[in-house]
């Protein structure tokens, strides 16, 4: 500090008389009053330069330690930088469960498998972490067949992220934000699931024609009372023997022979049936009654949504009531089915999910009394 003074004491008494030979002989004073004023300069601007210079050679205060994030989602296989900043100490990096995400000695963390974990850094005696869900999304249908004009919906259940939906062509079929593919003209497409940097793929095969539709309105849910014909006729077969389901898989088999794998079935083709309820269908449905009459003869129809008891024979209503089949074998996690109008042609043997067969307007027929 003194030396400080002194240096600030000589610029101000050279100040001074800097000042004083450039006033001349006017100028009246002494070398005290230089002096004083030099003393009073130090006294005063001391203080301050010496807070300045001590203000810019004081270190800068460490930043609070902080992890780039606290909380994330991630799709299994999917990857997340961690990094924690603000400290200079050494880190190291664990997770509470490495099978559902593990973490590299570089933070680095890797999702494995659907749950949760907690990834924590420690550094400088003191923990940060961050809790980490994976999650493993599913599509419900990885290839569907949609009628020009009609639509299908489809979901990709498993994650709260949000799900960004695209068609490879627009010109087949679109895709709303939602997942609602509407076919617009014959062809193939691709429609995509895209969740962060993940897709999931449905194959999408949009075929010609009006949607097939049965020749009356849907009929209503099922009643206590047995569905009547147009005539107002309660249907002739009521009284006939009720067959085994060994017995309808037996008769619809016999089928194949006169409708084999592949054989041409569009919505040209018609078919009346015994039933009730409707007088008959086209296409998909025609098939369907083709094969229930054979192995019901004039049994009457009734109609349910109890998807826990679906038999051998019945009719199903399926994606959101655009198509129908007929079961051949059921289990506990699907039916085996066949169908007409299947990409224009007879089908026999496709698997369907259980889970997959509810839907916006689906529903059941079935020969088989209460």
């Amino acid at each position: 500090m003194k030396n400080i003074k002194k240096m600030i004491s000589i610029f101000g008494m050279t100040a001074a008389l800097i000042a004083g030979s450039t006033m001349g002989a006017g100028m009246s004073g002494s070398m005290g009053t230089v002096q004083a004023a030099s003393e009073r300069m130090a006294e005063n601007n001391g203080s301050a330069m010496w807070h300045e210079i001590a203000k810019k050679s004081a270190p800068a205060p460490d930043k609070t330690p902080a992890l780039n994030k606290t909380a994330a989602v991630l799709i299994k296989g999917q990857t997340l930088q961690l990094k924690l900043s603000g400290t200079s100490a050494k880190t190291t990096w664990s997770s509470s469960d490495q099978s559902v995400a593990s973490v590299n000695t570089a933070g680095k963390v890797t999702a494995k498998k659907k749950g949760t974990a907690t990834v924590t850094a420690k550094s400088g005696g003191k923990k940060y972490t961050c809790k980490i869900t994976v999650e493993t999304p599913k599509l419900n249908k990885t290839s569907i067949t949609v009628v020009e004009g009609k639509t299908y919906k489809l979901k990709l259940s498993g994650t709260t992220q949000t799900v960004k939906w695209s068609s490879s062509d627009r010109a087949v079929a679109r895709v709303s934000g939602t997942g609602k593919v509407r076919g617009i003209k014959a062809g193939e497409c691709t429609v995509t699931a895209q969740v962060g940097k993940k897709k999931y793929s449905c194959h999408v095969v949009v075929t010609e024609g009006t949607p097939e539709k049965l020749t009356e309105d849907k009929p209503e849910q099922e009643s206590k009372e047995k569905p009547v014909q147009e005539t107002g006729e309660k249907p002739t077969g009521e009284t006939e023997q009720i067959p085994t389901e060994q017995e309808v898989y037996a008769a619809i088999s016999a089928m194949q022979s006169e409708y084999p794998e592949g054989m041409a079935w569009t919505n040209e083709n018609f078919y009346f049936w015994k039933g009730g309820v409707y007088s008959g269908g086209a296409g998909c449905a025609g098939f369907a009654f083709a094969m229930s009459d054979a192995a019901f003869g004039a049994l009457p129809v009734r109609v349910h949504t109890d998807y826990s008891k679906i038999r051998v024979g019945d009719i199903l209503r399926v994606n959101d009531d655009t198509h129908s089949v007929i079961v051949l074998e059921v289990t506990d996690t699907e039916v085996v089915v066949a169908e007409g109008n299947y990409n224009n042609s007879v089908h026999w043997g496709r698997r369907i999910g259980r889970d997959e067969l509810p839907g916006e307007g689906n529903y059941i027929m079935t020969r088989y009394p209460e």
